[in-house]
C-alpha cells in the first residue's frame, strides 16, 4: 500500500483507499456526519453482514477493529461493534474525526463488495448565546457576540444576519428577541430578551411608592378596604341584635310589672269590696245622657223640711256628709243593640166639636 505525500491543513486529511490511490478531503468541504464532542456515534455499515464474513474497520488507514467469522473479535473491542457491524464511537474526541472505511472479507480471503468510506466531522459543543441590548429612544439594539447565528423574532426566525438588530422600541414593545448559535453538529438558542425598560407606556399611577411597588400597596388597600367593610357589617348586626335583646327584655319586665299590679288590685278590692254608689257611679259610663231618676215632690218636701229643723253645726265641726241616694233599680236590658231614645212629645190633636142642637 502506498502512502500520500500531499500536503493537509489542519481542516483536511489524506488518506489512501483500497487500490492504493491517495485521496486529499477538506473537512470544511466535505462531511457524511457530524457529531459533537463528548457524545457517542454508530458510524453506519452499508452491506449486510454474514456470519461467514470477516469484517474490518479502519480509521484513517489505521485498522481499529477485526472480527473473524463466527464473531470472534481479534481486534478492538466487542462492545464496539453491533449486530449488524456498525461501529460505535464513545465519548467523541478531537482525533476521532477522520475517514471510516468498512472492509468485507469471504471465508477465502477474498474482499466482497466495494463499501463506501465515510467522512465523520467532530465538532465542539455550542455555548449557549448571550444576547445584549443597548437603548437609544427612540431606537433599541440588540447584539449577538458569537460568529454564526441567526435572530429570531418571538421564536420566527429573521432575515438579517447582521451581529447587531436594531428596531424602533415602541414597535416592539412586547416583542422578544433570541440568538440562534449553530454548527453543522449542534445548535443554542439565547433566553428570551425584550427592549423593557427602553420604552414604558406612561401610566397614571408612579412605579413605586414608598419603595413598594404601586400594585402592592393598590392591593393591600384594598385588602384592608374589604376588612373594614366585613368588621362594620358585623358591629352592625351585633348592634342592632342587642337593640332587639334589649327591647325584648324591656317589654317583658313591663308585662310582669303590669301583671304584678293587677294582681295585687285584684287583691284590695277582695278585701274591701266597694259601696254601692261607688259601683254604680262607675257603672254608668261617661257622657251617660239617660233619663234621672224620678223624685215625687213629697219626697223632696220632706227632705227640704229635715234641712231646716237640722241644727247649725258649729264651725269648728266636721261637715256631714250629706246622705246617699237610694240604689237604683236596674234598669232592663234591652234586646236591641242600640238604645233607644225617649219619645218625642207630640202636640194634642183638638176634638171635634160636636154642633148644639
Amino acid at each position: 500500500m502506498g502512502c500520500c505525500w500531499l500536503a493537509v491543513t489542519p481542516h483536511s486529511s489524506a488518506v489512501t483507499d483500497e487500490a492504493g490511490i491517495c485521496h486529499y478531503v477538506d473537512s470544511q468541504d466535505r462531511c457524511d456526519y457530524n457529531a459533537t464532542k463528548g457524545k457517542d456515534f454508530t458510524v453506519p455499515l452499508s452491506s449486510k453482514l454474514e456470519t461467514s464474513h470477516q469484517l474490518q474497520w479502519k480509521h484513517n488507514d489505521n485498522i481499529i477493529l477485526n472480527q473473524r467469522q463466527g464473531g470472534t473479535v481479534v481486534v478492538g473491542k466487542k462492545e464496539d461493534i453491533s449486530t449488524d457491524g456498525s461501529l460505535i464511537l464513545k465519548n467523541l474526541k478531537e482525533s476521532d474525526k477522520g475517514i471510516y472505511t468498512p472492509q468485507l472479507f469471504k471465508e477465502d480471503g477474498i474482499q466482497t463488495g466495494n463499501l463506501k468510506s465515510i467522512h465523520l466531522c467532530i465538532f465542539d459543543h455550542v455555548p449557549k448565546p448571550e444576547v445584549t441590548k443597548d437603548c437609544s429612544l427612540p431606537s433599541v439594539t440588540f447584539t449577538c457576540k458569537d460568529l454564526n447565528f441567526a435572530w429570531l423574532q418571538n421564536g420566527n426566525e429573521l432575515k438579517e444576519k447582521a451581529k447587531n438588530l436594531k428596531r424602533n422600541a415602541k414597535e416592539v414593545e412586547k416583542d422578544s428577541f433570541q440568538c440562534k448559535v449553530s454548527n453543522p453538529a449542534s445548535s443554542e438558542t439565547s433566553g428570551p430578551v425584550t427592549q423593557e425598560p427602553c420604552y414604558q407606556e406612561k401610566s397614571i399611577f408612579p412605579e413605586t411608592l414608598f419603595g413598594i411597588n404601586i400594585w402592592i400597596v393598590i392591593g393591600a388597600g384594598g385588602g384592608l378596604v374589604v376588612v373594614l367593610i366585613i368588621v362594620v357589617i358585623v358591629c352592625c348586626v351585633r348592634t342592632k341584635r342587642k337593640k332587639r335583646m334589649q327591647l325584648k327584655d324591656e317589654g317583658e319586665l313591663r308585662l310582669a310589672w303590669t301583671n304584678d299590679q293587677q294582681h295585687q288590685h285584684h287583691q284590695h278590692q277582695h278585701n274591701h269590696p266597694p259601696d254601692p254608689h261607688h259601683h254604680r257611679c262607675q257603672q254608668q259610663p261617661a257622657g251617660h245622657t239617660g233619663p234621672r231618676q224620678h223624685r215625687s215632690k213629697q219626697h223632696r218636701e220632706q227632705q227640704q223640711q229635715q234641712q231646716h229643723l237640722r241644727p247649725l253645726d258649729p264651725p269648728s265641726a266636721h261637715p256631714q256628709p250629706s246622705p246617699r241616694r237610694p240604689a237604683q233599680a236596674p234598669r232592663p236590658v234591652d234586646k236591641t243593640d242600640d238604645e233607644q231614645p225617649p219619645p218625642l212629645p207630640q202636640p194634642r190633636k183638638k176634638a171635634a166639636k160636636i154642633p148644639r142642637v
